[in-house]
């Protein structure tokens, strides 16, 4: 638009900046340069660059402003990135400065580390020259509807800006959120080798996680908030974002170094065979997943599993698409040959979505060491992404090495199967011979302990005892081959939490986060652990991490939301093949017609005994038959389904909507004797309100509140606020 110029004021004796418009302005840089200076000069703020005045020479048109002494963050951006506690005194800084725009109703939208200046006095918000003064509309503070009409810097954008609709306050909040990310990375969250790749990063991918120490782990919740794509769900003032980052920034890291890393996301694609050989079918699918299961709970890395990449496993892929849709940075895609009693697998290591090659890879073994291969191409990737491990760390890559291709094949089969629940017996089956042919290998038997746990609660209740006590030797089988393993961690978790021990698998778990950062699946167990502590806070937040680690890990999220009676995500967020939580909060939220739809398909399928006799439960509740809801409640239980304290919760609170009060406070005490700790909503569940002012009743709600008072301060001894971002900490 023009110059600026160091003067000197003679008048007053001091130094100032003084721009002047470019020779040949048109009438709309005019009109911005006359904007910017109305901007500046209705907020008086310490972080907004003083206007003293502006003045007309003919065609030129000069602004008198505050001289700063210092850099724009762009300029120190270049030498690398900033500590956690410098960018967030920068943008707690800016917040308060945007802060006093928005309480004027005007929206920077041009918010960027050039506009950002770090002067010796402090941090100062520049260049107003596309901000608008506008009345408040659609119930948002500053809100500025002009449909189709792009201004501003598209890398900083957000995504309502992008595409033209309504911008208001929390646009230049996600800009924030940026530039927060840009200064603690080194990098800005969203990638793009032009304008086109980076606006559809923003609109459609998620910023890589970032890893490192606690305060990094706070502050990434808050740059999570901050960059949601929907402007309902962010933050939805300057003050809001300023209050989560001074709790983030009061996270201690004891003796971590803070050094920050943002997560590569890996996925390794089915591999191409280029010719049929029925001798190596297998490894199409089997030795990607080795591969992936090797590189799982190494720190900065995310694997994605094998299962998400099924849909990109013919032809050359779209790369773009793979970005887009598994939200990965990185992928390795190959082809194999058999030949002469040797394969040889040809692989690349590919950027995405760019498409640039970083690597290709090249490996031949003869056919009875096949799983060399996987040695050989997951070192490859460890060099090529330059990850710095610990000779502990390095131990973990290929532990789990098949050592039976048959019984490999079995296992991903069985992975498959037991998605479904009318396939567990069989799934359990193809588990059991895996380990009796392959006894060394761990997640088999971590999953092999689950398909148990799922028949002991769900099964024949003669059987119950038996597979319950299986479930537990065969995961502490997992745990003592391989310690490191995540997925064995969580889903013992699963069964601790169920046999009464949830306190004591939430501290596992957070011990386990300690030195593994960046594993989903133990963030995936936390969010069970802490619902049954009572810790909802920390369940929701444990789910927020696992899913900025794998936006696609299944975690019992939807339960949490339903004892928080947030109706509308638990119907959202319940993935499971049986969503017993989705349909509980359709019934809750008023949606009856819908829950009894999706139960009239249930309850036709093969179905275990006990699951069945559930859902019809369930029906009855929905259709109001308080006398056949109180029959096959009872009848649940006769079948077996003793094992699981929440389930005992639900049903209690459904007996004593239905008259049947003596059993719901049996059931309610039953679920506080198996270490449930339903304080949270008790005092506010409408359903108890029949038997709320029992002496009984009040003595079981005293009860779970000390219950929760007791796995807080496990949770806070354990480090549990500071390992999950939490305030606390």
């Amino acid at each position: 638009m023009g110059v600026v110029y160091a003067a000197h004021d003679e008048r007053l004796d001091r130094s100032v900046a003084i721009k002047r418009i470019r020779q040949g302005a048109d009438e709309l840089e005019r009109q911005r340069l006359w904007r910017e200076a109305r901007v500046a000069a209705s907020v008086s703020h310490p972080n907004i660059c003083q206007l003293y005045e502006i003045e007309e020479d003919g065609a030129d048109l000069f602004l008198t402003m505050e001289l700063l002494d210092g850099e724009p963050l762009s300029g120190r951006l270049e030498r690398g990135p900033l500590s956690p506690a410098e960018a967030g005194q920068i943008t707690l800084a800016v917040l308060s400065a945007l802060g006093a725009l928005h309480d004027q109703a005007i929206v920077h939208r041009d918010l960027k580390p050039s506009n950002i200046f770090l002067s010796r006095h402090g941090v100062k918000l520049l260049d107003f020259g596309i901000a608008r003064p506008v009345a408040s509309a659609s119930g948002v503070p500053g809100a500025l509807t002009q449909s189709g009409l792009i201004v501003g810097t598209p890398r900083y954008m957000a995504p309502e800006q992008l595409e033209g609709h309504t911008v208001d306050v929390r646009s230049d909040l996600f800009a924030l959120g940026m530039v927060l990310y840009e200064m603690v990375a080194g990098r800005p969250p969203f990638a793009g080798g032009s304008i086109f790749e980076v606006a559809t990063a923003i609109l459609k991918d998620e910023p890589p996680a970032l890893s490192g120490s606690s305060t990094i782990i706070a502050l990434d919740r808050v740059i999570q908030r901050a960059l949601r794509k929907q402007p309902d769900v962010r933050y939805q003032t300057a003050t809001a974002f300023a209050q989560d980052l001074r709790a983030a920034m009061l996270v201690t890291d004891s003796a971590e170094v803070p050094s920050v890393r943002p997560v590569t996301r890996l996925v390794v694609l089915p591999f191409r065979l280029l010719r049929p050989d029925p001798s190596i079918d297998f490894l199409a699918f089997s030795l990607a997943d080795a591969i992936s299961s090797a590189l799982s709970g190494l720190p900065a890395l995310v694997v994605r599993s094998t299962a998400a990449a099924a849909s990109f496993a013919n032809g050359t892929p779209d790369f773009a698409a793979l970005a887009r849709t598994l939200d990965v940075d990185v992928a390795l895609l190959g082809t194999l040959l058999s030949s002469g009693g040797q394969v040889r697998v040809s692989a690349q290591l590919v950027q995405v979505p760019s498409g640039t090659v970083l690597r290709p890879i090249t490996s031949q073994v003869t056919s009875g060491e096949i799983f060399q291969l996987q040695d050989d191409l997951a070192q490859s990737i460890v060099q090529t992404l330059s990850l710095s491990l610990t000779s502990r760390e390095q131990g973990r890559i290929n532990r789990d090495v098949p050592a039976s291709q048959e019984a490999y094949e079995w296992y991903l089969r069985a992975n498959e199967l037991q998605l479904d629940s009318e396939q567990w017996p069989a799934a359990l089956e193809l588990y059991r011979r895996c380990v009796e042919r392959d006894p060394q290998f761990a997640p088999a038997w971590a999953r092999l302990g689950r398909s148990y746990r799922l028949m002991g609660k769900f099964g024949k209740r003669a059987d119950a005892a038996t597979n319950l006590a299986n479930a537990q030797q065969a995961l502490q089988r997992a745990l003592a081959i391989n310690p490191d393993l995540s997925l064995a961690h969580n889903l013992f978790a699963q069964f601790e939490v169920e046999a009464g021990r949830a306190r004591e698998a939430m501290v596992r778990l957070l011990d386990r986060v300690r030195t593994s950062p960046s594993e989903p699946e133990l963030f995936a167990g936390l969010v069970h652990a802490c619902r049954y502590c009572g810790l909802l806070e920390a369940s929701e937040a444990a789910d927020e991490r696992a899913r900025r680690l794998d936006p696609n890990i299944v975690t019992s999220i939807a339960q949490t939301f339903l004892v928080m009676r947030d109706w509308d995500r638990a119907i959202a967020v319940d993935r499971s093949a049986t969503p017993i939580a989705k349909i509980l909060a359709m019934v809750y939220g008023g949606r009856r017609a819908e829950a009894r739809e999706l139960l009239s398909v249930l309850v036709t399928r093969d179905q275990p005994a006990a699951l069945l006799s559930l859902l019809e439960g369930l029906l009855n509740y929905i259709q109001g038959d308080h006398r056949l809801l109180v029959d096959s409640i009872h009848r649940t239980m006769d079948l077996g389904v003793g094992s699981d304290p929440e389930a005992h919760y639900h049903w209690a609170g459904a007996l004593a909507d239905a008259g049947d009060h003596d059993s719901a406070l049996g059931l309610l005490e039953r679920a506080l004797d198996a270490g449930y700790c339903p304080a949270p909503t008790l005092a506010s569940d409408p359903r108890f309100d029949p038997i709320r002012g029992s002496n009984d009743f009040k003595s079981l709600a005293r009860r779970a509140e000390e219950m929760r008072r007791r796995a807080s301060e496990s949770f806070r001894t354990a480090d549990g606020p500071r390992l999950l971002g939490l305030p606390g900490g």
